[in-house]
Parts: C-alpha cells; structure tokens; sequence
C-alpha cells in the first residue's frame, strides 16, 4: 500500500514538470529524467553541457527577446555555481518561450539538495508551466522594472541581497563581487557614485542599525530618501524607497529595495517650490525682494556678530502728482525705471521695494563711501527719463543695531527730501509733469484720430503673441471684447466662441486650423514665409478678409502676429482657396 502511495505522489508531481534534469553544476553534465514531447527540441542530442543547451535554446530563438537577458544567465557556469553553493534555495526564473506555432509561459528553476557542496555538485534543473500566480507576478515585475531602476530584495537579519534588477554596471562593479548590502552601500558611496552634497544624507538613509530599529518599530511603512546618483558623466536626482517584504518578521527583516530616476520631476518641483518662494519673496510689479524678504534678511543680519551693514534708503519723488497727473499705469512706469537702476548699480539680491514708492539696499560688502559714489550714479541715470529719487546712506555693526542703522538711513532720507522740496525740486516736478501730460493728451488726439479712420475699414485689428495666447488690440469692435471676457481673455478662446457664432458651418474648419497655434506657426513659417491670407463668410453673409503676419522674432518665449480682419465685397462665383500666402 505505501510503495502504492509513493508511486502516486511521484508521478503525480512528475506530472507538474516539462523537463527534468538532474545536473552536475561543476562539469555541466546532466541527464534528463523527465522530457515531454511539448518541451522537445530537434538538434540537442550531442550537447554534453547543461551551459551549452542553454545557450543553443537562446541562438536558436527559443526564448523570447525580451526574456533573453535573464534567461542567459543560467548558461554562465560561474553565476550558477555562486548561487547553488552559497546557500540559496530559491532560484527561479519565469520567461516565455516558443511552443510551435505560439508561445507558452515557462518557469524555470534550481532545485539544490541541502547537502549540496563542491564534492557533491548534483542539483536537479526543471521546467515547468507557469501557473497564472507566476505569470501575474512576472508581469508586475515587468512592470516594475519599467519604473525602476534598481529592485533588490534583502535581508537586514543576514546583511544579504538578491538580485532582482540592476543595470550591468551594477551588477558587474557591485552585485556579481560583493555579498552584504552594507558593503554595496558603503562602496557605492565611497567610490564617487553619490553626489557630494547629498553623501550625509545617503550614509545616515542606509546605516543598518538605524534601518533595524526603525523597522522594527514600525514594520509597515516605507522609508525613502532622494540623493543624486552617477549615471554615465552626470549626477541625476533619484529615490530610494526600502518597504517590508511580505516576509518580513522582526528577527528576519526582509525588505524590497526600489530605486527610481526622479531628476525631471524633482527639478521641475524644485522650480516650483522656487515659483512659490519667489511669489512670497518678490514684488508683482519690479520683481525685486519685498517687505518680507526684507524683513527675514534684516533678522538675519542682526545676529552676525562681527558683520558690518551699510545701508541705503530711497524714496521716489514725485510718485503721487504723477499718478494724480498722468495715471496709475505712468507710476507704475516710474517705479519700475527705478527699481531697474537700482539692479543695474547694486547686486540685485541687496535690494528690496518695502513700500509703495521706498526702496532699500542691505550690503555687508560694500562701505558707505562706495554706496554714496554709486547712489551719484543712479540719479544721474534717472535724471534722463526726469526721475528723481532722496536717498539716505548710513553704517554700522550687524549684530543688534542693524535696525538702527536702517533708522538711521531713513532720517538722511527724510531730511534730503525737505531739502530737494526745498529747492523748489515740487514746481519744477510739476512742470516735467504738465510737459508729459500734455504729450500723452497729443498722443491720445491722434491715437482717437486713427482709430476713426480706421473703423470704418477693419473688423478688428489685433496683436496676438501665439507663446503667451494673449491679446493687444488696436482695434476692437464691442461684441468681440465681450468674447474676450467670457473667455477670460484667451484669443484662442474668444476665437472660437466667435467661430461656432458667426462663421458659416463650411468655413469654420480652415478658421479653426488659424487658432491651432502649432499648425499656424508651422505654415507661417514654412509655406506661407511669414503671411497668410483667408476669406470666409460669417452667417449674415458677409464676407471677411483676414489675413496674418508675423511681427517680430520667434523664440522659445514669444511668438508675435498681427491679425487683420476686414468686411470685403465679393461675387457668388469667385474663388478663392481658404489658405494661401500674400495678399
């Protein structure tokens, strides 16, 4: 009854196998104990090598391509003999293969007798089908392996790693010479692969202890760090993730290791977050340091103890009968000509717009002699669009009179501002300004003027920058500008709100090819050499004339046309093609 038994248990898992091979790992000699007509290759008979056969199954195109790689290691007698006698029970590798006219999924696998060693080299090599467990698990690696760019599983408990992917260069400089992970670490680190700044960092993430401890107190979640790493010439952002294995106890701490190329998106976060800080730190309209980065510098500079603060304060002249005189927008312009001098004179991280029209510069660097001799200079270069500003110059020591020294600068300021008042500095701004508002008032006239004249012959005539899709119009009829709005100021937007109104059904195509930025950019720059002309006819049977120019240089910032667009008169049987150059 038992020898009954047994016969059933051993065929019934010899059934479970395509091939069968008991193997000698040191000679590659074996011999099949199993071989079923399905696994079955012509031309293998005379093959002594277990390594040989392999690698025939590989030549012979057996194997598919994408599963070579791994698959082909088994023909490396070396790579065999490293696994089977350093003590691992576990060598399996999945990969599909031809079978016939398709494919089948096949697992591969060593199995190693315990008292396995170099006078006792036999193991038995087997082939089998992969059952759907395996080939779903094969697929989530393939997938993985897409992502990453290193997964490794090893063992915190026994300083031990398994490969499971790793680049050649890896597997050669690291995996294929070493056998602990602490070693891996500590070589990758010393060797120049971890960027220098981020080296702290990296040896603090993969000390063993730390990672033991940590783990063992919480034994579910993943630790990560990001470092740069050498690939190739250069050094690119990445993310190591250790997370617990599904084997994980406490006295065998098993883990994956995944690490992933994340130097795109960690820069573009990087600019970001440096968008954010910017937004906080600048002023909307100079694009200098603000009142808050003013405020945290200056903290700053009141704990240095042995540092030496000059600083100068400044108050524009005359910003408030500008705006009275000639708008908002010319103060805007004013304070924008002295933000730009104070950037050309100074280093433009010393200077700061705390106020409405007060400027201040912060230098540790510079003395109060030299600050005074630059501040001639900038009021000599503001004088040239008849701007002036009062300036204050003070000095001192940082540590905890730095405020003073800032109160001190604004009192040199207040009392040079009396004095340029005093010197009749308000009539003589106020006929500056009467000379500029009468220009603008001119100017103003002959723009009306123009606009008139032109009314009466365009539908709209209108700059477009195809970078930004934004809108300076010259001229603009009323239903347009409502478009406009609704489309919260996008002209690609406004286009075709006006597209699906006004324009006839059978026009609306070629119409809809002009808002297509990348398409229109490709023919003005290609076939129509920088002018394109089109006809259409709106629902209420008018025909338009458009026609688009290019108006200034193209660059990876700004792109500018001008779109003119004219009610024209045309007969029932002209034709005229919908896209074609010149007028």
């Amino acid at each position: 009854m038992e020898n009954s038994i047994y016969g059933f248990v051993r065929d019934t898992l010899l059934d479970n196998f395509l091939k069968l091979a008991r193997v000698n790992v040191l000679t590659g000699e074996y011999e099949f104990m199993k071989y079923d007509v399905v696994m079955r290759e012509e031309g293998y008979e005379d093959i002594s090598s277990i390594y040989h056969y392999i690698e025939k199954q590989v030549s012979d195109g057996i194997i598919l391509s994408g599963y070579v790689g791994e698959y082909l290691k088994f023909a490396n007698p070396e790579y065999v003999q490293k696994r089977v006698f350093s003590g691992d029970r576990r060598i399996i590798q999945s990969y599909k293969r031809k079978v016939h006219d398709g494919y089948m999924w096949v697992t591969f696998g060593i199995v190693v007798p315990k008292d396995c060693d170099r006078e006792h080299p036999q193991v038995v090599f087997y082939w089998r089908e992969a059952d759907s467990d395996t080939i779903t698990m094969v697929d989530a690696l393939s997938t993985l392996s897409a992502i990453y760019s290193k997964i490794l599983k090893i063992n915190l408990t026994t300083d031990s790693f398994q490969v499971i992917k790793v680049s050649e260069y890896e597997r050669t400089r690291f995996a294929n010479r070493l056998s602990r992970i602490t070693d891996w670490w500590r070589e990758f680190a010393e060797s120049g692969h971890v960027h220098e700044e981020d080296l702290e960092v990296y040896r603090e993430f993969t000390d063993a202890e730390r990672l033991r401890k940590v783990f063992r107190e919480d034994s579910v979640s993943a630790q990560s760090c990001r470092y740069r790493r050498l690939i190739g010439d250069t050094y690119r952002w990445a993310q190591m993730e250790l997370m617990p294995s599904i084997e994980y106890e406490n006295d065998n701490q098993v883990l994956i290791l995944y690490i992933k190329d994340i130097h795109d998106e960690h820069l573009k976060e990087l600019r970001n977050r440096q968008a954010l800080l910017d937004g906080y730190h600048r002023d909307a309209l100079t694009r200098l340091f603000n009142r808050h980065k003013y405020n945290e510098d200056l903290k700053e500079l009141s704990k240095d103890s042995e540092g030496h603060l000059t600083c100068m304060y400044a108050d524009v002249n005359g910003l408030h009968e500008l705006n009275n005189h000639l708008g908002h927008e010319k103060g805007d312009d004013m304070l924008c000509s002295v933000a730009d001098a104070l950037k050309r004179f100074f280093p433009e991280e010393t200077v700061y717009r705390i106020g409405g029209d007060e400027f201040v510069m912060l230098s540790t660097k510079l003395s109060k002699e030299s600050v005074e001799h630059i501040v001639v200079e900038v009021r000599r270069d503001l004088l040239q669009d008849n701007y002036e500003i009062s300036v204050g110059v003070e000095d001192g020591p940082c540590e905890q009179n730095a405020y003073k020294v800032v109160v001190a600068a604004e009192l040199a300021m207040r009392k040079d501002k009396e004095r340029y008042y005093r010197e009749n500095g308000r009539d003589r701004r106020r006929r500056v300004l009467n000379e500029e508002l009468e220009k603008t008032l001119e100017a103003k006239k002959y723009a009306e003027r123009f606009l008139n004249v032109i009314s009466d012959k365009y539908a709209g005539v209108y700059f477009v920058d195809l970078k930004k899709d934004n809108i300076q119009h010259i001229y603009i009829p009323e239903y347009f500008l409502t478009l406009l709005e609704e489309a919260d100021y996008s002209y690609s937007k406004a286009m075709r709100l006006y597209i699906d109104r006004y324009v006839k059904e059978e026009y609306q195509p070629g119409l809809l090819q002009m808002i297509d930025y990348k398409e229109l950019t490709r023919i003005l720059r290609t076939e129509a050499q920088g002018d394109i002309s089109l006809i259409y006819q709106k629902v209420d049977e008018k025909y338009v004339s458009l026609r688009i120019l290019e108006m200034g240089q193209y660059t990876e910032e700004k792109y500018e046309t001008i779109w003119i667009f004219s009610e024209r008169v045309f007969q029932a049987d002209d034709s005229v093609k919908l896209l074609q150059g010149g007028n």
